[in-house]
C-alpha cells in the first residue's frame, strides 16, 4: 500500500497542471475548459467593439460559457469551424468595414483584444451557425406578425407626416449692417446721425443682396457687415416680416436708428424648408426584420436547451449568483 501511495504521489507530481499568471484566476470550468478573469477582461473589450456597448463581467462570462458549449456541440456533430472558415469570415468582416484582415485585427488590438480572442469568438459563432443548419426546422415567416408590424409602422409614419412640425417653413435670410456713430458726451450729435443716415441710403442704393454688401460699403467709413442669418418667418416680428416682403429680396430696409448709431437690414431672400420625412420601409424589409426577430428567439431557445446538458462548475461563487 505504501508503494502504491508513493507511485500515486509521483504521478501527481509529474502530471502537468495548467498555470495561470497573476490576475488570471479560474472563474468557471465548462466541459473541462477553464474560463479565467483574463478571458472575461478580453471578452468585455471584444463586446465593446462588436456591439458598441459595455458589458458587465457576468454578461461577458455567460458569453464565454456559451462559446464553449457551441464549440463542444459542434465537435460532436463534426461541424467545428476550421481555420479556413474563420479566415473567410474575418475577410467578410473586414470587407464589411472597408478594411483588410490586418486592419481589422489591428483595430481590435488597439482596443486591447488579442487576435486569438477574436478568432475564438468568430469560430464559436461559425460553429453555432453550422449546428443550427444541421438541425433544420427553422422558423417560417409569420405573415400575421408582418401585417401587424406593417400596420403599426404605417400608423406611426402617418402620425409623423401629420405633425405640424413637419409642415414646410418659410426661412428668411437676412443680414445686419451697422454704421456706428461716435458718442459725444452723453449723447450722439444729431448732425452725425443725419450724416450717417445719408450714408446708409447711399449703401442701400448700391445693395443688391448679401453677396454685394462689401461692395456697397465701399468708400463709407466704418461699416460693420454681419453674418447672414436664417430666420423662421413665423417667428419674425410682424412689422419686420411685412417690411421685408414689401421691399423684396436683394434690397434692404432702413435706416433704423439705434443706441449705437444706424442699422440696416439686408434681405437676401427666402426659401421654403421641409423637414426630412422618415422613409417607410417596404413590406419585404419588415418581413425580414420579423423573421430575424423570430430566428433570434429560435436560436436562443436552442442554446438554452444546450446549456442544460453541461455542468458549469463555478470556482468563484460571486459569478454564480
Amino acid at each position: 500500500m505504501k508503494r502504491i501511495g508513493f507511485l500515486l504521489s509521483a504521478l501527481l507530481l509529474l502530471t502537468p497542471v495548467p498555470s495561470f499568471g497573476a490576475g488570471q484566476g479560474i472563474v468557471v470550468i465548462v466541459a473541462d475548459q477553464p474560463v479565467t478573469t483574463f478571458d472575461i477582461d478580453q471578452r468585455i473589450k471584444l463586446l465593446k467593439v462588436t456591439r458598441g456597448a459595455a458589458a458587465t463581467r457576468k454578461q461577458a462570462l455567460q458569453s464565454l460559457i456559451d462559446d464553449i458549449i457551441k464549440t463542444e456541440e459542434a465537435k460532436k456533430l463534426k461541424a467545428e469551424a476550421t481555420d479556413k472558415l474563420v479566415d473567410a469570415q474575418l475577410e467578410r468582416m473586414a470587407k464589411g468595414s472597408n478594411s483588410s484582415v490586418s486592419g481589422l485585427t489591428s483595430k481590435f488590438k488597439s482596443q486591447g483584444v488579442s487576435e486569438n480572442a477574436l478568432r475564438k469568438y468568430v469560430a464559436s459563432q461559425i460553429a453555432f451557425s453550422r449546428i443550427m443548419g444541421a438541425k433544420g426546422g427553422k422558423p417560417q415567416v409569420d405573415e400575421a406578425a408582418v401585417d401587424k408590424k406593417y400596420a403599426e409602422l404605417k400608423a406611426e409614419f402617418n402620425k409623423i407626416a401629420n405633425d405640424p412640425r413637419m409642415k414646410p417653413v418659410t426661412v428668411y435670410t437676412v443680414q445686419e449692417i451697422a454704421m456706428p456713430v461716435e458718442q459725444l458726451g452723453d449723447a450722439m450729435a444729431e448732425h452725425l446721425i443725419i450724416a450717417r443716415a445719408v450714408e446708409a441710403r447711399q449703401f442701400m442704393s448700391r445693395y443688391k443682396g448679401c453677396a454685394s454688401a462689401r461692395a456697397a460699403a465701399s468708400g463709407i467709413f466704418n461699416v460693420k457687415i454681419g453674418k447672414t442669418i436664417e430666420a423662421d418667418g413665423s417667428k419674425l416680428p410682424k412689422e419686420m416680416k411685412a417690411a421685408l416682403d414689401k421691399t423684396g429680396a436683394g434690397h434692404a430696409i432702413g435706416p433704423i436708428r439705434t443706441k449705437a448709431g444706424i442699422q440696416i437690414i439686408g434681405y437676401c431672400g427666402k426659401r421654403s424648408v421641409s423637414p426630412k420625412m422618415p422613409e417607410m420601409p417596404s413590406r419585404d424589409a419588415i418581413a425580414n426584420s420579423v423573421y430575424n426577430e423570430q430566428f433570434d428567439k429560435y436560436e436562443e431557445a436552442q442554446l438554452q436547451d444546450l446549456r442544460q446538458k453541461y455542468v458549469i462548475d463555478y470556482k468563484d461563487a460571486t459569478y454564480a449568483q
